[in-house]
């Protein structure tokens, strides 16, 4: 059980969107949100259009190529694009956790972390590279998400002990895992081939106490 409430989830899931909408910058990236237990079109849908602005589109919509289907999400708007998400999806679905989240494209095979100044931005693929340069330069607001403060301290300590990029996204990623409730499958955690939030019950008590060793073991700040 986490010991954040139904509103620190929510929070935490806008900071989210925020963050993964600000990747998007090629014309292949699609983001969805449906709920999981149900086959219909998403609940929303952020696509890119050749431009590489973010579009924004509710239910059947998402399917539509009609003028008007979507609205642009300017980069400057993505915090309030984040939050009026946030309160379309509240009127069909109480808690985070029964969403499904899907995307394509690169920003899709990206870490999905806000303000993340200690996140390895280095690849080949200058696709991916943009994607991250996006995601770190990006102003997602964070003010009142307790879940993300949290997992950043984790992510921080690691990086202060080990001055290695990817150690720290990767202790950020696991820690965001072990207190949201909710799926995110874009973002890796040490558990080779598993992803934030897609993890056994036996591999999230593994998982969380190596963070809470690593909280301890650190020095302090």
């Amino acid at each position: 059980m986490s010991e954040y409430t139904l509103d620190d989830q929510w929070r935490s899931f806008q900071t989210f969107i925020a963050t993964y909408v600000a990747g998007m910058v090629h014309p292949r990236d699609v983001f969805t949100i449906s709920l999981r237990s149900a086959v219909m079109p998403p609940l929303v849908e952020f696509r890119c259009d050749p431009a590489g602005l973010a579009r924004f589109s509710v239910g059947p919509l998402s399917w539509s190529d009609d003028d008007g289907a979507s609205v642009p999400v300017p980069r400057e708007k993505i915090n309030q694009a984040a939050a009026q998400t946030v309160q379309v999806l509240r009127e069909h679905q109480d808690d985070p956790r029964e969403l499904r989240l899907s995307g394509s494209g690169p920003a899709s095979s990206v870490a999905v972390l806000a303000r993340s100044g200690f996140m390895n931005g280095d690849t080949s693929n200058p696709a991916r590279k943009a994607a991250y340069a996006m995601r770190m330069s990006a102003d997602v607001d964070v003010d009142g998400d307790v879940i993300d403060a949290a997992a950043r301290t984790v992510g921080q300590r690691v990086f202060e002990r080990s001055r290695n990029a990817s150690f720290a996204s990767i202790a950020f990623s696991n820690a965001l895992a072990g207190l949201r409730t909710w799926v995110d499958p874009f973002s890796s955690t040490p558990k080779t081939g598993f992803q934030v939030g897609v993890r056994s019950p036996r591999e999230a008590e593994e998982t969380d106490a190596a963070r809470t060793d690593g909280q301890q073991e650190a020095p302090a700040t």
